[in-house]
């Protein structure tokens, strides 16, 4: 039986973990936040399902519980951080809120950060520019090497997810997160606990062979599954983004990330890239605004195909159920509940039910 738990008390648990674990408070905080905030919106592969990952990494000493995050290049509208292996999301919460307060002044950022670790979804940093009066938010990531490229064999590259959100007057915003894979691996944990075969095209086997058992696979395909389908795109993207928090930022690519595939715990070394752009530096915000809203209100009102309800915008079955999990709590899973209450056990921390 699936429980609900209310959100704000989900986050008091998180918090209370993270901290017994070794974080600061401030850091255990944000932390909470940024991981709850994964399920209030959907995203039930990247939330508290992935408690554990993050509490193994930082009782195995792999995360900085004190690191000295700092920028290490700066310009007008430019900066790189280096995250001293610091917990990813603090680290990524920190260096888009510069990024934001940059392209305030400037009206454009690119910022960069390296030695980081996972940060959990990438809408999260996106849509932190959403509180501010018309700014766009984009927001990217590395990971461990799960996708194979096409006609390849192995894994090189990781799901290298990018997020963005663009604001609008009255119709609700354009926000976007999702991998360059044809899925996450989250959705085969997924399709794991509850016993289902996963879509053909999601993921290959340990021998490279596409596979509808989810505890067969190994491997994701990139966006578009196969060569026929055009997966080159998919992984042409998922090279930009490689390259932005690999390279660019100062750090590995996916095939050298460590993480959760590792046989070692250790380090990471995840990249991240992160842009912020003031929309009236361009051109009145109010037009701008007017003409989202035009745009997005034709394409919700758009006629649906047969057998379809309605036409949706990137982001607005997120905003749905964030609404109805602020209302209603958290549903958890029972194997992920049960791993919850190992891990309350551990710390002496009561899981709020």
């Amino acid at each position: 039986m699936t429980v609900r738990i209310p959100v704000e008390e989900l986050q008091r648990f998180v918090a209370t973990i993270f901290e017994r674990a070794g974080l600061t408070g401030e850091d255990a905080a944000i932390s909470a936040e940024i991981l709850v905030a994964a399920d209030v919106r959907g995203f039930d592969s990247h939330g508290i399902a992935r408690l554990d990952y993050y509490v193994r990494r930082l009782e195995a000493g792999a995360i900085n519980l004190r690191p000295h995050f700092r920028a290490i290049a700066e310009t007008s509208s430019t900066v790189a951080f280096d995250a001293d292996n610091g917990m990813g999301f603090p680290s990524a919460y920190r260096a888009m809120r510069r990024c934001l307060e940059k392209a305030r002044e400037s009206g454009i950022c690119l910022a960069t950060v390296r030695r980081s670790n996972h940060y959990g979804i990438a809408g999260y940093y996106a849509t932190m520019a959403l509180r501010e009066p018309g700014m766009i938010g984009v927001s990217m990531t590395n990971a461990t090497p799960l996708v194979v490229p096409p006609h390849a064999q192995d894994a090189y590259l990781s799901t290298a997810p990018i997020a963005f959100a663009i604001p609008a007057g009255k119709e609700r915003p354009l926000v976007f997160d999702g991998a360059t894979s044809t899925v996450a691996w989250g959705k085969i944990e997924i399709a794991r606990r509850n016993r289902e075969p996963i879509p053909l095209g999601w993921a290959l086997d340990a021998e490279g062979r596409p596979t509808t058992d989810p505890f067969a696979a190994r491997y994701l395909t990139p966006l578009g599954a196969f060569p026929e389908l055009r997966s080159h795109k998919g992984y042409a993207l998922a090279l930009l983004i490689e390259v932005l928090c690999g390279q660019l930022a100062g750090g590995p690519w996916a095939k050298y990330v460590g993480g959760s595939r590792s046989e070692t715990i250790g380090p990471s070394g995840t990249g991240h890239a992160f842009l912020a752009i003031r929309v009236d530096v361009f051109r009145p915000l109010e037009e701008f605004l007017a003409e989202m809203d035009d745009m997005l209100g034709q394409l919700r009102r758009a006629k649906p195909a047969e057998g379809a309800e309605r036409v949706l915008v990137p982001g607005d079955l997120e905003f749905e159920t964030e609404q109805e999990r602020l209302a209603q709590g958290i549903p958890v899973h029972p194997e992920v509940l049960e791993r919850l209450l190992e891990i309350a056990r551990g710390y002496d921390v009561v899981l709020p039910l």
